[in-house]
């Protein structure tokens, strides 16, 4: 099935977790999980079905369960790949990259000398990648 272009809160929450804990999980195992334990056991499976229809999540392998299988899910995208993807459905595109990268950094300005060579590490880390795949279309 088609990904729509927004998330609901809830899934957006299950997703956010899902990308932190990097790991396959049943939708039983996600109902064990510290963050989770809070959901109601129906509204769980409710948005883990619609994240799976919706093709955010995906079949990542089988375990048995007692006498049953249960499916394995995982993410379909990385948080990065969500997010670009809504920010250019916002009509928001990569020529916008340095003045939303001064945006963040000005709006977080704890340890600022630290934060801001982290991102320019990472800029220039970006840079240098693109520049070798400019050379390689070349």
């Amino acid at each position: 099935m088609k990904k729509r272009s927004l998330l609901s809160v809830r899934e957006e929450e299950l997703m956010n977790y899902l990308w932190r804990y990097d790991e396959a999980l049943t939708s039983n195992e996600m109902a064990k999980q510290p963050e989770l334990q809070g959901w109601n056991r129906a509204t769980l499976l409710k948005t883990v079905q619609s994240l799976t229809d919706a093709g955010y999540l995906e079949v990542a392998g089988l375990e048995k369960s007692v006498k049953a299988y249960a499916r394995k899910l995982a993410p379909s995208l990385t948080k990065e790949e969500y997010y670009s993807s809504m920010l250019m459905k916002r009509g928001i595109s990569s020529d916008s990259l340095a003045d939303i990268t001064a945006a963040l950094i000005g709006a977080s300005r704890k340890k600022k000398k630290q934060k801001n060579d982290e991102v320019i590490a990472k800029l220039e880390d970006i840079i240098a990648r693109l520049r070798t795949e400019n050379i390689g279309d070349e």
